[in-house]
């Protein structure tokens, strides 16, 4: 039902052709334009026409970067679904009011026809041409407009099953969202909570080293000291041996 949406949106806004489109961009993020073009079928302005139109709806968003070797900016499209079925249901409740107001207009205001040239007049423009058509002279006809009215009212209900479930699918993408949302949430706790279990073990270790260190300096020392006292006593055995010669 989405791609339907955003299919019969693509539709209004850039021409019968142009909902290829959706199949292109769908579930994609940051298409090259070139690609686009050649899956239309289309020169790269032809398809620039086309995206430009929905751009200016807000239905695809780009970003731009340049290429190193050519030296030209290349365009990089995505599709806002989520804008895109919101854009719809602003413009359905408008074709609906549109389609009530005709019915109303219909209903509440008289009109006449030439079955002849297939001109239809309202009252005012009847009265001055004395219900007499304009072009060709023939007596107008009252008009009911009872086929009219009963081909809108289908089409109002046809639209109103469309805009309920375009609110439905904007619902879901905003429950969706919603989620997505939760679930990042979710991943930066995780990862917060990593960083502290790192920072604090780090801390510890820090904590351990400067306990061990002072125990290090004194075996150290001791170590020193009792190096140097070898020294010395071996010193003084060398001193003695060395007199006891003499003598």
């Amino acid at each position: 039902m989405q791609i339907e949406i955003l299919k019969e949106l693509v539709r209004n806004l850039a021409g019968k052709n142009a909902d290829i489109i959706v199949d292109v961009l769908k579930d994609k993020k940051d298409v090259n334009e070139f690609k686009i073009a050649e899956k239309l079928k289309l020169t790269i302005n032809q398809t620039r026409n086309i995206l430009y139109k929905l751009s200016a709806n807000e239905i695809v968003s780009f970003i731009r970067k340049k290429d190193k070797k050519k030296g030209w900016y290349i365009y990089y499209w995505t599709l806002n679904i989520q804008k895109s079925i919101a854009r719809f249901i602003i413009l359905k409740k408008k074709e609906i009011s549109e389609m009530r107001n005709l019915i109303s207009s219909y209903e509440n205001r008289h009109f006449y026809f030439c079955p002849n040239c297939s001109i239809e007049l309202n009252e005012e423009n009847s009265l001055l041409h004395n219900f007499v058509c304009p072009e060709c002279g023939k007596l107008l006809q009252f008009d009911t407009h009872e086929k009219k009215v009963q081909e809108l009212r289908h089409k109002i209900e046809s639209a109103e099953q469309q805009l309920k479930k375009a609110e439905e699918e904007f619902s879901k993408i905003g429950e969706e969202k919603i989620k997505e949302f939760e679930k990042t949430k979710e991943r930066i706790k995780r990862k917060k909570a990593k960083l502290r279990k790192k920072v604090k073990q780090k801390k510890a270790e820090k904590q351990k080293l400067k306990k061990k260190k002072p125990k290090e300096k004194k075996a150290k020392k001791i170590k020193k000291a009792k190096e140097q006292k070898h020294k010395k006593q071996k010193k003084t055995k060398k001193i003695k041996g060395k007199t006891k010669r003499k003598r």
